[in-house]
């Protein structure tokens, strides 16, 4: 797609469609913040979630949740699924007791806020590796011992609860939700804008997101993908998507949708200064 210099002032992505791949409920920030820059955002959700599949497991977390010494939230998903049973059982802030709570960054940290729980660690650098570093230097010698939930998607990485286990934390990991691929039936769809050359950046928000673009492509979703700016939320997202085959133009630094989309513009003018292959916005030298 061709499109005319915005001009002095404006942000390098006016006119520019971008395809959001969130769950559905997660679209909306993302959206205004595409709109407000004159972007036209695409949704698209590519995953969404449900609750887990042994739902007795959260419910036993919740009764016995003043008892931990710490309690990990890494993700606002997680908080909000985690919440929905705190509320079931009639409860508020107070069931977390004097447990530690820690999130892996001030989105998760901003939705526990939101229901009167302070998180005492929130970490540097948006992925589990961190939020693990930061945990031990936390609690230094009160690590081994300790009793730890951690509440996350049922699928997630094993790296942050095998380093605490590893310095003596009895960590019990408790699925609060699940993500599942989108449904099929737009699957057409998707794949007619990518072949009209109709997208110009696709955001990639989560490893989840990555995989069910790919899903709904199907095997040649790298060719379709080839003449878009493909945009990542962070390097372990651009793992899992250059795993699929998929290239990826650029990884934010801050791993956040602020942090994507505020990339993304500097790809844009940095793409620019390149010459651009006809039809398409220019991509990053790699």
């Amino acid at each position: 797609m061709q499109h005319p210099d915005p001009g002095p002032g404006a942000s390098p992505l006016r006119g520019r469609r971008v395809l959001l791949t969130r769950a559905e409920h997660q679209i909306a920030p993302a959206a205004e913040l595409l709109r407000a820059r004159g972007a036209e955002p695409v949704p698209f959700p590519t995953i969404a979630l449900r609750a887990p599949p042994d739902p007795g497991r959260v419910e036993r977390a919740v009764r016995e949740l003043g008892g931990y010494d710490l309690v990990v939230l890494t993700s606002k998903n997680g908080v909000d699924w985690l919440w929905r049973e705190i509320e079931r059982h009639g409860h508020d802030a107070r069931a977390f007791g004097r447990a530690l709570v820690a999130a892996i960054g001030p989105a998760t940290a901003a939705a526990l806020e939101r229901h009167g729980v302070q998180a005492g660690i929130v970490a540097a650098e948006f992925v589990a590796e961190q939020l693990a570093r930061d945990i031990l230097d936390k609690l230094g010698e009160r690590a081994r011992g300790a009793r730890a939930l951690l509440a996350r998607a049922l699928v997630a990485r094993e790296v942050l609860p095998q380093t605490l286990r590893q310095a003596g934390i009895a960590v019990d990991v408790v699925p609060v939700y699940q993500t599942v691929m989108a449904s099929k039936e737009r699957a057409a769809e998707l794949r007619a804008m990518f072949e009209q050359g109709s997208i110009d950046a696709v955001l990639l928000t989560a490893s989840s997101t990555a995989e069910g673009l790919c899903a709904l492509l199907g095997e040649d979703a790298p060719q379709l993908l080839a003449a878009t700016i493909v945009a990542s939320i962070g390097p372990v997202t651009t793992a899992t998507a250059e795993r699929l085959g998929v290239r990826v133009d650029l990884t934010g630094a801050r791993h956040t949708i602020e942090g994507l989309i505020q990339a993304l513009e500097e790809h844009v003018v940095a793409s620019r200064r390149e010459p651009a292959p006809a039809g398409t916005l220019a991509r990053s030298k790699r």
